[in-house]
């Protein structure tokens, strides 16, 4: 392999070929347990070479070597129950900016709102609870230093969702494996979200034998959407069909022309899953209810949505953990279940799944830096629960807010999409505090309409509206 190299700005800059024959030698790279099935040269979306390759038997993944390389390893997170190899940070242009990357389907094949996979396979579990992917970093490490004759610069880690969930599993469990990482509205809670998805289902299809009709109609969360819209809209001072803030929005469900069952599942949504023993999940800000990416798909979906038998998002993982991960009976069903040993039954899983441990010692004493963003109309995953999470952190060491920053994005869904200003360049601004070691006060976010764009505040600050222009980012301040 041929390489020329030249140092700058504390980076390792390379010009490497990438022939078939040159991306053929990665095969010959001998680590310990790793098979390498394919490797190949590739022009899209920049000359590099793609490898394929097998940890064990059953850990697939992938790493992405580009021919013009910056020295550094960006990881991406997968999202969902995985189950294919998937890269999350090539959404973020990781190649095109000279990342060498890698991704992995942790352990399993299958759909990703399929938990099948773990009926009765604890080993599944804990490759895909936390310990595939701190393998792939450790191998995917070794084979770009190999491939480029060269020790990395940095290593960062980028996910949302499961992969929001993977980047705190990182700062948590493996510390030592990133210098940087960018959690994006993490599934830190599997106990909760199981909670709260399986209780939203046995209120919108009480029958789990008959999911032709859901409980709330296009046109009740229309009428949801706009009362709350209605009452609290003009509150932060813009009337755009956002909020700013939902936790400002005082609106009372009990006026909403709903029928009691319905009025019940609403106020499961918002107030979050409880059994006996209090609350087990945080709820539902205000937000996304009559939108497909929001409420629509998440807890209505149609029958066979998803698959057969399967209608909403909040259904396949919900009621596939239940029946996959805690229970391991496929006929598992949740009509009458009323919780009593949820979280008895659950308390194996926690070690295996949950990220929601406070206690980032290490991690931040190695000078690693946490990136935390959450769109507020998020159905699949509450804003509130990253919100409780980092009032942790902070609450543990007030000093974790040099290391640890979160944003909050108004209209914003699932990891992406919705009305609000979704478009935000988190890579650049976790290399220019990683560079710096100044922690971001504020972000934009644009909207993707190219309409204009928005200021992001750092948690616990509020972005107010000053006048002029709503779409600029000037026209916003930070409150603390």
């Amino acid at each position: 392999m041929k390489r020329l190299f030249a140092l700058g700005m504390g980076l390792v800059l390379g010009a490497f070929e990438t022939s078939a024959d040159d991306c053929a030698a990665v095969a010959a790279i001998a680590l310990p347990d790793v098979t390498v099935v394919n490797a190949r040269a590739m022009e899209q979306p920049v000359a590099h070479c793609h490898v394929t390759a097998r940890i064990g038997e059953s850990i697939n993944f992938a790493v992405w070597l580009p021919a013009e390389w910056n020295g550094r390893f960006l990881m991406g997170g997968g999202g969902g129950f995985v189950g294919t190899v998937q890269n999350q940070a090539m959404g973020l242009g990781a190649l095109e900016r000279g990342y060498a990357t890698a991704g992995t389907d942790t352990g399993h094949q299958g759909f990703p709102v399929d938990g099948r996979w773990a009926l009765n396979n604890y080993e599944a579990m804990v490759n895909y609870g936390h310990l595939a992917i701190h393998r792939v970093t450790t191998v995917s490490k070794a084979m770009i230093a190999a491939h480029y004759d060269n020790a990395l610069d940095k290593s960062f880690f980028a996910g949302c969702s499961n992969g929001g969930r993977q980047a705190l599993i990182f700062a948590q469990r493996y510390p030592q494996d990133f210098d940087g990482i960018i959690a994006g509205a993490p599934a830190l809670d599997f106990r909760g979200t199981a909670a709260q998805f399986t209780q939203i289902t046995q209120g919108m299809y009480p029958s789990d034998d008959d999911h032709s009709t859901p409980l709330l109609s296009p046109a009740d969360r229309e009428h949801i959407a706009q009362s709350v819209l209605a009452a609290c809209d003009a509150g932060d001072g813009v009337e755009d069909g956002l909020l700013l803030d939902p936790r400002e929005c005082d609106f009372d469900i009990d006026g909403l022309d709903l029928t009691e069952e319905q009025l019940a599942l609403v106020r499961t949504i918002y107030d979050g899953a409880s059994d006996a023993e209090g609350k087990l999940y945080a709820g539902f800000p205000f937000g996304g209810e009559n939108l497909d990416g929001g409420w629509g798909n998440w807890f209505v979906g149609a029958e066979n949505a998803l698959g057969e038998g399967t209608p909403s998002a909040a259904y396949g993982f919900g009621i596939g953990m239940m029946r996959y991960f805690l229970y391991h009976d496929p006929e598992w069903r949740y009509e009458g279940y009323d919780f009593a040993d949820y979280r008895r039954r659950f308390a194996p899983l926690n070690p295996v799944l949950a990220a929601n441990d406070p206690d980032l010692d290490a991690f931040r004493s190695r000078g690693g830096k946490l990136l935390m963003y959450h769109g507020w109309s998020d159905a699949a995953l509450s804003a509130l629960s990253s919100i409780d999470y980092v009032d942790n952190v902070y609450g543990r060491d007030e000093a974790a807010t040099d290391d640890v920053r979160l944003f909050l994005l108004p209209g914003v869904l699932h990891c992406a999409g919705g009305p609000g200003a979704d478009r935000v360049d988190y890579l650049s601004a976790l290399e220019e505090w990683d560079r710096s070691g100044a922690p971001p006060e504020t972000l934009t976010a644009n909207f993707s309409d190219g309409s204009g764009s928005r200021k992001l505040c750092a948690y616990p600050a509020v972005s107010r509206f000053e006048g002029g222009d709503d779409r600029a980012v000037d026209s916003y301040r930070c409150d603390p």
